[in-house]
């Protein structure tokens, strides 16, 4: 009676084998797909909005970059140099080209392409002394911006 048992037990342990194996390799399957899916979200691909939003933005770092020409002398010279290089085209463009207004994420695609032109607007129009005590902030297209360019 005791070999039969055992083989019993034996035959347990080779299904609860098997089961554990197909548990385990389900729980796989089932995260492949998972990170799969959660690949980072690459937006619409506009060509034309890309181009138009990358010209908008060289328009806006260029306005920065002149406002803040004339305080150089005041900064230290690795603060000049780091913001000099963060307001410099092709490095201001680069930073956008991962926004989620670029690839047109976060909201309607028209509405964020509407919202970055009034904003454009909006920076280019004001003085030095605006964008330097942040009126950027009473600009409501502005702020709808910095909210899209925040979500994940």
């Amino acid at each position: 009676m005791y070999f039969y048992q055992s083989k019993s037990n034996e035959t347990k342990l080779k299904k609860f084998e098997k089961i554990k194996i197909f548990e385990i390799a389900l729980v796989l399957a089932m995260f492949s797909m998972f990170a799969i899916s959660c690949k980072k979200n690459k937006g619409v691909q506009s060509f034309e909005w890309q181009n138009e939003s990358l010209k908008l933005t060289s328009e806006i770092c260029l306005k920065f970059k002149t406002c803040a020409d004339s305080e150089w002398k005041s900064l230290p010279d690795r603060i000049q140099k780091f913001a000099g290089e963060r307001l410099d085209e092709s490095n201001c463009q680069k930073r956008f080209r991962d926004s989620n207004v670029y690839r047109l994420i976060g909201g309607d695609t028209l509405t964020i392409q509407n919202l970055y032109r009034d904003c454009h607007k909006s920076i280019l129009r004001m003085s030095c002394s605006d964008l330097q005590n942040n009126q950027i902030e009473s600009v409501n297209s502005c702020s709808e911006i910095k909210k899209i360019q925040g979500k994940k």
